[in-house]
């Protein structure tokens, strides 16, 4: 079969996810693969867990070489000469958006592209739960009987303090299927097949700055 290959089989690349735990990975490749359909099938992810938001110094330069280390081994894994072509590492900042944030996310990100050059650091405020607060009708979707209430539309969900209490206790309420951690990918499913991250309700700054990073990622690193 001859003809144009895409970036990532031209350069025998792959984009590697690293989070905090199976979920949040899983959740971060269904938004990617939106935004880029040609990483379909070039998304691979590490295992372990992150822990970098609170880590400074000679500590974080420690654990980012250590998730550069196997963001470079799993890419090897797929292949004799295959790179790391962007390495997206999420983290929960659990707290809410302000000074915190916006310095937090600098050093860390500062460091995954002085050790490897081409990374994202997704820092959620105050959590990825936040970023589903901003799609109601796909909380809906998922479970019907999952209302948002409307003192939470339309809001600047990186400022609750705990976006997975509300969607716990007073979106899924104390009948029938109640959210759960494991329920993320599959919400996050339905904001892609809903359509609804084109029109967020409300803002959240963290899911602003990971989209940007997506873009970016896809014309510098993706496709350059």
């Amino acid at each position: 079969m001859s003809g144009r290959k895409s970036g990532l089989e031209r350069s025998r690349s792959v984009v590697v996810i690293a989070g905090e735990d199976r979920n949040d990975r899983e959740s971060l490749k269904i938004l990617l693969e939106e935004q880029q359909p040609g990483l379909r099938g070039g998304i691979v992810q590490i295992r372990d867990p992150v822990r970098l938001h609170k880590a400074t110094g000679a500590n974080l330069s420690k654990r980012v070489r250590t998730i550069v280390n196997k963001a470079q081994g799993v890419a090897e894994k797929q292949g004799e000469g295959t790179r790391v072509a962007c390495l997206y590492v999420h983290e929960d900042l659990d707290g809410v958006d302000g000074n915190v944030y916006l310095e937090t996310r600098q050093r860390v990100e500062q460091e995954i592209r002085r050790q490897l050059g081409c990374g994202h650091y997704v820092l959620a405020v105050a959590e990825m739960e936040a970023w589903m607060l901003l799609f109601p009708d796909a909380l809906s979707a998922v479970v019907k009987a999952w209302k948002v209430p409307a003192k939470y539309r339309g809001k600047d969900t990186g400022r609750f303090q705990d976006p997975k209490r509300i969607l716990m206790r007073e979106v899924s309420g104390t009948k029938g299927r109640r959210y759960t951690e494991s329920d993320a990918p599959e919400v996050f499913r339905a904001v892609i097949d809903g359509g609804y991250h084109r029109s967020p309700l409300g803002s959240n700054r963290s899911w602003s700055h990971f989209y940007q990073d997506v873009e970016l990622c896809g014309r510098q690193h993706l496709h350059g």
